[in-house]
């Protein structure tokens, strides 16, 4: 049976490709599921130098505690599962709006394999502009869908987005490597930056799903 794209955004398009998201979305999860929670404790064995596990990079003001990452990715990865259910009901409202963002859960779910795979080899500038790419492309999908059922708009825009704007704090300050009078001002610039972001979708949105997750990943920060 032929697909049009599954990334086509009419509904029509969309219902047309229910298998397609079912698959991708599926294949793409367990991909980046896997990559993450091998990188956690194991190093990359390329033969270069320069390579760490996840968690292998010294500190920085933006790095996070290990077992506060750990926790927030377990929730995200259970509420994904619970996503890629969505796709296999048999109601067939919630099957459409689970797939009305597939495209967007597949294209954080590779993006995320992507970034495991450089930033664990050291390439700290590339992973910093698909963590930026894989922002903007979720920012994206949450003001086309900002009225996503709770289980769809959790796992597939509030709590990616949240962490990925963290992960570009402590990817970019990884990749500066500066401990200067300059940096550290730009830094403490930097950590207000979040309190804003929070704030722009509690007032906006009236998104509390973002502020929790937002705090969560801030006391990771404060302990970190």
């Amino acid at each position: 049976m032929a697909f049009s794209n599954p990334f086509a955004r009419d509904v029509e398009g969309t219902r047309r490709n229910i298998t397609a998201y079912r698959i991708l979305s599926l294949v793409s999860w367990i991909l980046q599921f896997v990559t993450t929670l091998y990188y956690m404790n194991h190093v990359p064995t390329d033969g270069h130098t320069g390579h760490h596990n996840l968690f292998g990079y010294y500190n920085t003001p933006f790095t996070l505690s290990h077992v506060f990452v750990g926790i927030y990715w377990i929730a995200l990865w259970l509420l994904q599962v619970v996503y890629v259910w969505h796709l296999f009901r048999s109601d067939e409202t919630a099957v459409n709006s689970a797939a009305s963002v597939g495209s967007h859960f597949i294209t954080y779910n590779l993006l995320q394999f992507v970034w495991v795979m450089l930033w664990t080899r050291g390439h700290t500038i590339l992973s910093e502009i698909v963590l930026i790419v894989n922002f903007f492309q979720l920012v994206a999908v949450y003001f086309r869908n900002p009225t996503a059922p709770r289980l769809i708009h959790l796992p597939v825009a509030a709590m990616p987005l949240t962490f990925s704007f963290f992960m570009i704090l402590w990817n970019g300050s990884v990749m500066l490597h500066c401990h200067g009078l300059v940096c550290r001002v730009l830094a403490n610039v930097a950590v207000w930056g979040i309190a804003a972001f929070a704030g722009f979708f509690l007032l906006a949105f009236k998104d509390y799903y973002v502020g929790f997750a937002t705090a969560f990943l801030a006391a990771g920060l404060g302990v970190g």
